[in-house]
């Protein structure tokens, strides 16, 4: 508002003055001017005069003092010789510029000359002050509405631009406040409304995370309670001599160590993978004779499912770290077996294609609702948390390659239909191509 204010103010003050020095500017010209015109026909009465009377002669002056009263003038006449003919004063003192001379002639004889000016001395007469005076005083006035108006107009405008920011400002301080379901009214111009339509976006998104890290944390927690509650209770049941078969005890407290330090590595793997500066080893190595070392390490316990396994490998070299590419390649085989049952399959895929090396891990698995889909690289989001439970894995997996795949400067997609499987494709700059970014 006070911006406006000044604007405005300054705007109307430019124009008065402004207004104010041509206005002076022109006044001034035309008194010139009317003065200059006075001379001028002053001289050529006085031209008739001195015809009429056959010279400077005592009637002629007294004629020319007469009508030089008349029009309020102060007269000057000098005659040829320079000498001082008529000499009517004015009553103060006189102008810087407000007289004017004209020659006196008769039949194109300078007889004489006359210097004009105002009786009161002053350039301007008493009707032209008083003209400017009110001119100046309509200027001020009208500086003054202008000012008046544009306090009004600002403290509108303030008022109207400042309502929707308040609100937007109160949305914000409850949201900070931990309000997250806090939403702002999208009114105002097409910047407010885009502002307040951007808060709450933001605000959603603040939601859906915290919502999700709430169930994140149950999800952890449970994940971690069940085999510490299982080698719990197998402690307490050998300190109570109640197990017999130690071996068999040993054995199942040996499975949920092994459950325990699993997950307890994948979430060392998915805070290593989050880190901004991510430290790679970058060689050159062949995918397809890295994923066939790891399709043949998971080959017994896909066999032991059930599960058919397929592979389609072409030398590629890429620039890579090899661990963190094996730790890729482990995680799809993992999440692949994981959600496929008996008598489905899995298929590895590595080829070149253009500039980029393409990784796919194909299978018949139970899919992803569509619905799913844009949470499927969320660390600890699992669909279907009744049978993910069953199948184990703490919905960690997609999150750790999603990151590994970004630090090589790739992209990863996932294709999938319920009942029918998924398809998970990592895109990696092959060697002595321009990584993406």
């Amino acid at each position: 508002m006070v911006a406006f204010v000044g604007v405005a103010l300054l705007a109307a003050d430019m124009a008065t003055i402004y207004s104010n020095l041509q206005l002076n500017s022109h006044v001034t010209s035309a008194a010139t001017a009317r003065l200059e015109r006075s001379a001028t026909h002053f001289g050529q009465v006085a031209g008739v005069v001195y015809t009429d009377t056959g010279g400077w002669t005592p009637d002629a002056v007294a004629e020319l003092h007469h009508l030089a009263q008349m029009d309020g003038l102060a007269v000057t006449l000098v005659d040829a010789e320079g000498n001082i003919t008529l000499a009517l004063p004015p009553d103060g003192p006189l102008e810087a510029g407000a007289s004017m001379t004209a020659p006196v002639t008769v039949a194109g004889r300078e007889v004489g000359e006359v210097t004009v000016s105002q009786a009161e001395g002053r350039l301007l007469t008493a009707e032209e002050v008083s003209l400017r005076q009110a001119l100046n005083r309509m200027h001020l006035i009208a500086g003054a509405v202008s000012a008046a108006v544009a306090l009004a107009v600002a403290l509108y405008l303030a008022l109207t631009l400042s309502r929707p920011l308040r609100r937007i400002r109160a949305g914000a301080e409850a949201m900070g406040a931990g309000l997250l379901d806090t939403r702002v009214e999208e009114g105002g111009d097409d910047e407010i409304g885009a502002v307040a339509r951007a808060l709450n976006q933001l605000a959603e998104t603040l939601q859906r995370e915290e919502e999700l890290r709430k169930e994140s944390v149950a999800d952890l927690a449970h994940e971690l309670r069940t085999p510490v509650n299982g080698l719990l209770g197998r402690i307490e049941a050998a300190q109570d001599g109640v197990l017999a078969d130690d071996a068999a005890n040993l054995s199942a407290m040996h499975d949920e160590a092994v459950r325990l330090t699993r997950l307890l590595d994948d979430l060392s793997s998915l805070a290593e993978a989050e880190q901004p500066g991510l430290l790679l080893t970058i060689e050159p190595v062949d995918l397809a004779a890295l994923a066939a070392v790891q399709l043949e390490a998971f080959g017994e316990a896909l066999r032991e499912r059930g599960i058919s396994v397929s592979s389609d490998l072409h030398v590629t070299i890429v620039a890579g770290d090899p661990r963190r590419l094996e730790q890729i390649v482990t995680n799809l085989l993992s999440n692949a077996l994981r959600y496929t049952d008996a008598g489905g399959r899995v298929t590895l895929t590595v080829r070149r294609q253009g500039d980029d090396a393409v990784l796919e891990v194909a299978d018949t698995g139970i899919g992803i609702p569509a619905a799913d889909m844009p949470n499927v690289f969320t660390r600890f989001w699992r669909g279907e948390k009744s049978r993910s439970r069953a199948t184990g894995g703490a919905g960690i997996g997609l999150a750790i390659v999603h990151e590994l795949v970004r630090a090589h400067g790739g992209q990863i997609t996932v294709e999938s239909e319920v009942g029918a499987g998924s398809v998970v494709r990592v895109v990696i700059p092959a060697r002595g191509s321009r990584p993406h970014h």
